[in-house]
């Protein structure tokens, strides 16, 4: 396959495209923190705390003298890793339980009621119960935000699992002695395979916001983490006086949800035949 290829969504819309290119600038600073990172961001300075934004400390300090530059840069690994922790967690659980909730009728009625009442609450109040739960710490975040993510995940699953299990090549498969497991996950997954990577675009960016939110409220990371929400937690204190404190780890928060709803949108209208034939150039 030509390498080109990938980027065939993204050609002729302009927006996705930057979005794409904002996604891979997170992904550099991300894996190359260390080397990118002007400071050590636990280095406490009290001398240097509150400073403006200038030549020595591009994006200013804190209020501990912490540079926010290197936070934000090492706030871009912690947005990976929960973004990608989010998409394996809702993904894995939210595919078992759609699938074999359509593919099984009677086990799909107690399933998918535990589904919809999870879903009755508000994204965030669910994440906040859940956390109130468990100690604050990376592993526990991905879960909850994962738990929150796998309801839309299963139900979506669920509508297109019992579409595809009255499809020919599926009753052939049952007809020619297929069991179960051959049928769940040699013919009907591969068929949603495009779905979920789309749906994993939508989790990853919409994790971010909810780990932000988390963070904000002072219960996601631990406060020693530099992340993003951590710092606008910790920046609110000081929004009259050191407002870049703010602003800079919101403007990386905003433009990466951003982004990634636009690959998202990009990446649907491609798999979608229904969206091929729509305008580009947005």
């Amino acid at each position: 396959m030509n390498a080109l290829a990938l980027f065939n969504p993204y050609s002729g819309r302009r927006l996705a495209f930057l979005g794409l290119v904002w996604l891979t600038f997170i992904l550099i600073c991300a894996l190359a923190a260390p080397l990118l990172a002007p400071f050590d961001p636990l280095a406490i300075a009290p001398v240097d705390r509150l400073s403006e934004p200038g030549e020595s400390y591009w994006f200013g300090t804190d209020n501990f003298g912490r540079d926010t530059l290197s936070r934000c840069i090492y706030g871009a690994r912690m947005a990976l890793i929960i973004g990608l922790g989010t998409v394996v967690v809702s993904l894995t659980a939210g595919s078992l339980i759609g699938m074999l909730s359509a593919y099984f009728t009677r086990l799909g009625h107690v399933l998918m009621r535990m589904i919809d009442v999870l879903m009755a609450f508000p994204a965030l109040l669910l994440a906040l119960v859940l956390m109130t739960l468990l100690e604050r710490s990376v592993a526990n975040t991905i879960i909850v935000i994962g738990i929150v993510y796998t309801t839309t995940t299963a139900r979506i699953l669920f509508g297109m699992t019992l579409k595809l299990k009255n499809e020919v090549f599926v009753e052939a498969a049952v007809c020619s002695g297929a069991g179960h497991c051959s049928v769940l996950f040699r013919h009907i997954l591969p068929n949603l395979i495009s779905p979920l990577l789309v749906q994993a675009s939508f989790i990853f960016a919409f994790a971010q916001l909810q780990a932000a939110a988390l963070d904000f409220l002072g219960l996601g990371l631990p406060p020693e983490i530099p992340s993003w929400g951590n710092m606008l937690s910790e920046s609110r204190i000081y929004v009259t006086r050191a407002p870049w404190l703010l602003i800079f780890p919101g403007i990386l928060i905003i433009f990466s949800v951003f982004s990634m709803n636009l690959v998202g949108d990009a990446l649907r209208d491609s798999i979608d035949p229904r969206f091929k034939d729509d305008i580009a150039g947005v």
